[in-house]
């Protein structure tokens, strides 16, 4: 219950600060079980935030949508353990979301679109015939991407494949936004035939 935030909290939460305090993660999963086994993820996620949030007030509520912390998932699939059916109704419901999450204006999306340092099938275990596809063919990034690209100002759409040394927001935001930032918005036609040639990692 910690978790859930009243309307009134929300509220209360984007009271004197530019935009919304929400931040959505854009990325492909590492491992078809797990989407960062080593945490090497969470490591750049936390770097990006730490610049970020210089300009929020101490004590300041924001929120970071993450798919795997953020949504039901199946607890053990590999041996019949899935997710209850209201587990499973909440889980249709918060995808249902997403386009709202990643294609509002005034939200922040973190787009990781590079591997770690260290990726590879070996050192992460892979099972024979894992996702290993880049950002740009991942059909989730490809489309979370393209939701991104609607009305964000390019400073909202981060490119954290980018990030070197950035120590501050306005340094975080250069860095990540070389080279236009954002792409322009595709009408659907185009967009749907981009998707037919990108993989997903557990399904559409």
């Amino acid at each position: 219950q910690e978790a859930f935030l009243s309307l009134a909290d929300l509220v209360e939460a984007t009271e004197g600060v530019a935009g919304l305090p929400i931040f959505a993660l854009s990325y492909p999963w590492l491992h078809p079980d797990h989407p960062d086994p080593k945490g090497a993820n969470l490591l750049r996620v936390a770097k990006a935030l730490k610049a970020l949030l210089n300009c929020y007030p101490r004590g300041q509520r924001y929120g970071l949508f993450w798919d795997y912390g953020s949504l039901h998932q199946h607890p053990d699939p590999a041996n019949g353990v899935v997710r209850t059916e209201e587990q499973n109704a909440l889980f249709k419901q918060g995808l249902g979301s997403l386009g709202t999450l990643y294609s509002h204006e005034y939200t922040t999306v973190l787009r990781l679109t590079s591997f770690p340092d260290g990726y590879s099938r070996e050192a992460y275990n892979l099972p024979e015939g894992a996702n290993v596809a880049a950002y740009p063919d991942r059909g989730w990034c490809c489309t979370e991407n393209a939701w991104a690209s609607l009305t964000k100002a390019s400073g909202l759409s981060l490119n954290l494949g980018l990030m070197r040394h950035a120590g501050s927001r306005r340094a975080l935001i250069e860095e990540c936004t070389q080279g236009g930032g954002r792409r322009p918005p595709m009408l659907p036609s185009v967009f749907a035939a981009e998707l037919e040639s990108k993989s997903f990692t557990n399904g559409k």
